[in-house]
């Protein structure tokens, strides 16, 4: 995977990851596992929909779960960050 095919939400995943403390190449090694790694249920569901469609719309169907996984992570990494920042500012409003 190289820098230049990145989208922009992976690129927004990235400086995320980044904020954290992870260089750039554990970055992008962990977003094209957790995003482009199809595993087993992501595997079911093309199988599903490609009996469904066909096969023609095979990698639009690829798209669309790297899209949502994309989507959920991003949701993910804001949450524990927001999450952190809430515990820090309440752990020195107790001190």
């Amino acid at each position: 995977m190289n820098f230049i095919n990145l989208t922009f939400l992976d690129r927004r995943i990235l400086t995320q990851l980044q904020k954290r403390g992870m260089s750039a190449n554990e970055g992008i090694r962990l977003i094209s596992y957790e995003i482009y790694y199809l595993n087993y249920k992501d595997r079911a569901i093309v199988r599903k929909a490609t009996r469904l469609i066909g096969d023609a719309k095979k990698s639009t169907i690829i798209a669309a779960i790297q899209m949502s996984k994309r989507k959920n992570y991003l949701i993910e990494l804001h949450k524990n960050n927001d999450d952190c920042n809430n515990m820090n500012c309440n752990y020195l409003v107790n001190v």
